[in-house]
């Protein structure tokens, strides 16, 4: 009796969401826990729902987590108990630097429950998630073609599938192509009003809208649109910016975008068709998306007439496989004449890039090359740790061994386990050679990292994009690969435009060699720097003026097309 009486109370409480209570009550009675495991569930979760939560109360739930997985003899809570843990890991990693390290734990969770249960679609989603933060994405990809042969319906599988194959070689254009048609089946078309149903000659001016759910504090994607917004003709062109998350992660360069909209409708709160009734409405003409498979819960909005024009551009540098988005803004460097096949959209190329930086409101001040008071080499690169594939560390370590004492600098915008980069590093015995910068949230704290780098490296086939403008806008070389596709070849159209082609390699022989070019000729690599600091401004890379008028006119191009 007083064991049920306990239990109706701790249900009581959770529903009037009284966390702290509960978790003294369990506290207080727990020999309770021994034959009820569900407490350690319900413990945790309080745990993690208590406003005055603290890294204390986050590690307490995922040790929680793990007994509930123990305890537990129903297979349904054990599978909640693990996807919990990885769950909780992820929504507080970036926040926490120490919770990286239960990644591991959960990973040994999760291999416990995968043994004793086998394929199960919840917890293989789950792994999915666990393995992109292990950074092995070979893991991660093999569970979702398990769970994609087992005939799962979830359209966020087989975006995860489509957009990690961007990361190694596995898959040609040809190939990533022919998936993305095969996947668009699994996407959702609204019942919507036709497009000769909406009166669009109301208008004064075109109506262009730019969709996101990554309108948040400094977004990579926001360097990339702030100015041309700033630019765009007001007298041809109405922006509107339509953001998909909840106006408090606006900060930094994403406030500044939200200024230069001129409209801006956050629609976070809506569901798709009642944001697709809410564009309609508006009477937006041209909608650019700026997500692609990274947001499957929203893209779908494309994947119906919402507007005459609909194009992706910046947010994701591939096809995204729907009939209804109808261009992808590329250039002439991404994707070669006979590649446009390989693409659903029909391609519009830029007159020299496909996109620039807006550059920074800080004073830039050239800085000698760091090996001059080192007196030795610093190669840097900030891109997210996804991106450094095994043919990177394969590359990187070469350098690191044949320039004598040099050190690589890394840092991510995805907290993970450093430990996991470093082993991989290690493998070829130069663990000793890397450092990590942590993460800034200061944009200038974050621009004076590049003051310590004497070459930054690219990553490939995954090139870095704004780390990349970032670099060359502080004055610090660039050394990139040839790609073979428009996501590939990103840090190839930069170099290009930035006038430092001789900078791309064609393999990674040539990537090593170029490195040791400036590394021996101290002179060529001063040289280079100043020129860097010198002329990058002036280059398409980061005038915005020029780039949006040729956006402009390639917009005006298709708006009369659509007519």
């Amino acid at each position: 009796m007083l064991e049920r009486l306990f239990l109706n109370n701790i249900n009581d409480l959770f529903n009037e969401k009284k966390f702290d209570e509960i978790i003294l009550k369990i506290n207080t009675n727990n020999h309770f826990l021994q034959n009820y495991p569900d407490l350690y569930n319900i413990r945790a979760v309080s745990r993690i729902l208590k406003l005055n939560k603290n890294k204390t109360d986050i590690i307490s739930a995922l040790k929680d987590f793990e007994n509930y997985f123990s305890y537990s003899k129903n297979n349904e809570k054990k599978i909640e108990a693990v996807c919990n843990f990885i769950a909780t890991c992820v929504a507080n990693s970036q926040k926490y630097d120490d919770i990286v390290v239960y990644f591991k734990d959960g990973e040994d969770l999760f291999k416990k429950c995968q043994n004793h249960i086998g394929y199960n679609e919840k917890l293989f989603k789950s792994g999915v998630d666990l393995y992109k933060y292990l950074l092995d994405l070979d893991k991660a990809k093999k569970l979702l073609k398990e769970l994609i042969k087992n005939k799962t319906k979830s359209k966020v599988v087989y975006c995860a599938l489509g957009y990690l194959n961007n990361y190694d070689y596995d898959w040609d254009q040809k190939k990533y192509f022919e998936y993305s048609k095969k996947s668009i089946k699994f996407f959702s078309k609204y019942k919507l009003k036709k497009i000769n149903e909406i009166n669009y000659s109301e208008n004064k001016k075109i109506k262009i809208g730019f969709i996101s759910k990554d309108f948040t504090s400094n977004h990579s994607i926001t360097w990339l649109i702030k100015n041309v917004l700033l630019n765009l003709d007001k007298n041809n062109f109405e922006s509107y910016g339509i953001s998909l998350t909840d106006d408090a992660f606006l900060n930094g360069s994403s406030l500044e975008l939200k200024n230069n909209f001129n409209k801006w409708l956050n629609f976070s709160k809506f569901t798709n068709i009642e944001i697709i009734s809410k564009l309609q409405d508006q009477k937006i003409e041209i909608l650019v998306d700026l997500m692609g498979l990274f947001h499957p819960d929203r893209i779908e909005i494309f994947n119906s007439r919402v507007a005459p024009v609909q194009i992706s551009w910046v947010g994701y540098p591939n096809t995204v496989g729907f009939s209804n988005i109808d261009y992808l803004i590329s250039d002439k460097n991404l994707i070669k004449n006979n590649e446009d096949k390989y693409y659903s959209e029909k391609i519009i190329k830029m007159s020299n890039i496909w996109n620039c930086h807006s550059g920074f409101q800080i004073k830039r001040q050239f800085i000698d090359a760091p090996y001059k008071k080192n007196k030795y080499f610093t190669f840097g690169s900030f891109n997210n740790f996804l991106k450094i594939s095994d043919e990177v560390i394969e590359v990187w370590s070469k350098i690191l061994k044949k320039v004598n004492n040099s050190k690589l600098i890394l840092k991510s915008s995805l907290n993970v386990n450093k430990d996991i980069i470093l082993k991989k590093f290690e493998n070829y015995g130069v663990e000793n050679s890397i450092r990590f910068f942590k993460k800034q949230e200061g944009l200038e704290d974050h621009l004076k990292y590049y003051k310590e780098i004497d070459i930054a490296l690219d990553t490939f086939p995954y090139n870095g994009v704004v780390t990349t403008f970032e670099s060359l806008w502080s004055g610090v070389p660039v050394i990139g690969m040839r790609g073979f596709h428009m996501n590939s070849r990103c840090g190839e159209s930069i170099l290009k435009n930035g006038n430092l082609e001789f900078l791309i390699s064609k393999n990674k022989i040539d990537y090593i060699e170029k490195v040791l070019l400036y590394t021996k000729n101290q002179d060529k690599l001063d040289n280079l720097r100043l020129n860097i600091y010198k002329n990058i401004l002036n280059t398409p890379l980061f005038d915005a003026k020029k780039f949006t008028r040729d956006f402009e006119n390639k917009l005006l191009e298709v708006y009369i097309k659509s007519k």
